[in-house]
């Protein structure tokens, strides 16, 4: 178990049972639909002794290093929602971080209209209420407590993020998110397909959650470190390929995404995810296998 989020009404929680999860470093998230900001309860319980947070706050400052860090997100995330528009590619050419976010809006622009377009709306409605938007924003707080355990786990500090650089909310945890909403959206939209008027249905908000907790089990395969695993291990992924930066142990920051085996030189990556890795076996067979039904689960027919 990898977090647990209280959605809703709740009744009184006994103080040993959250002394209990906490120990056991799995972070509790309340959320509810009319509270602007979700609670975190986690442990303070370190998984090591090395000072990961000082290199945070050292990297913040270099603006060359957030801009490669924000980079690198970026680009992963518009990979992982090429399902609904086409792949945007970054300029060649250094940007800054306000021309990273401004790109990143106008595909959000674009990303939306598409998204409520195939649902059937006229117009984008993220931002206005309806079940559709409080199935998409519990979805969004449900995640996110899997990417804040492993961020206290490996201690970092979640408030500090590169892209999201404000921190009076968990902006790393939403920074770390960002490479993998698209493949969380698209079970969410397959959800929403599948009943009349899904912005009027509130049952929706539990048939998104569940879908999401079968799509982290599901196999992928991942270039970066050669390995089929659950969709679920990109989210340690990402954690340990920023703290190996940090701590200087890789040149860059390099984000495990759900990919396509196709040979090719290995990258050079100090930590290996919790799966199969390549072999003398039917490792590669395996793997093409798990892409083929990853790119079955990204079409819009299925």
């Amino acid at each position: 178990m990898s977090s647990i989020m209280i959605y809703g009404d709740y009744g009184q929680l006994p103080a040993n049972i959250l002394e209990h999860i906490c120990k056991k470093g799995i972070p509790i998230i309340i959320h509810r639909r009319n509270v602007a900001k979700p609670i975190y309860i986690c442990s303070p319980l370190r998984a090591d002794i090395q000072d990961t947070i000082s290199k945070q706050m050292i990297f913040r400052a270099n603006g060359h290093k957030v801009r490669h860090i924000a980079r690198q997100i970026i680009k992963a995330k518009f990979k992982a929602m090429k399902w609904l528009i086409p792949n945007y590619e970054l300029p060649t050419k250094e940007m800054t971080l306000k021309e990273i976010r401004q790109l990143e809006a106008l595909h959000a622009k674009r990303y939306w209209s598409e998204y409520y377009k195939k649902l059937g709306f006229k117009k984008s409605k993220r931002r206005e209420n309806g079940m559709i938007a409080s199935s998409l924003n519990a979805l969004s707080k449900f995640l996110s407590g899997i990417v804040l355990r492993w961020i206290t786990y490996h201690h970092l500090s979640p408030f500090h993020g590169f892209l999201h650089v404000t921190t009076d909310y968990p902006a790393l945890v939403y920074d770390l998110m960002e490479p993998y909403r698209g493949h969380f959206e698209l079970i969410a939209f397959k959800q929403f397909k599948t009943v009349k008027d899904p912005d009027q249905n509130k049952g929706v908000v539990g048939m998104v959650i569940n879908a999401a907790k079968e799509g982290l089990n599901e196999n992928i395969y991942t270039g970066l470190t050669r390995q089929i695993v659950t969709r679920h291990e990109l989210y340690h992924g990402i954690v340990l390929s920023l703290k190996n930066y940090l701590l200087g142990n890789q040149r860059s920051f390099m984000i495990p995404t759900v990919d396509q085996p196709n040979g090719g030189r290995p990258k050079k990556v100090c930590f290996r995810l919790y799966g199969r890795q390549a072999g003398k076996t039917d490792f590669w067979q395996k793997a093409r296998e798990a892409a083929d039904a990853e790119n079955k689960r990204n079409s819009l027919s299925e």
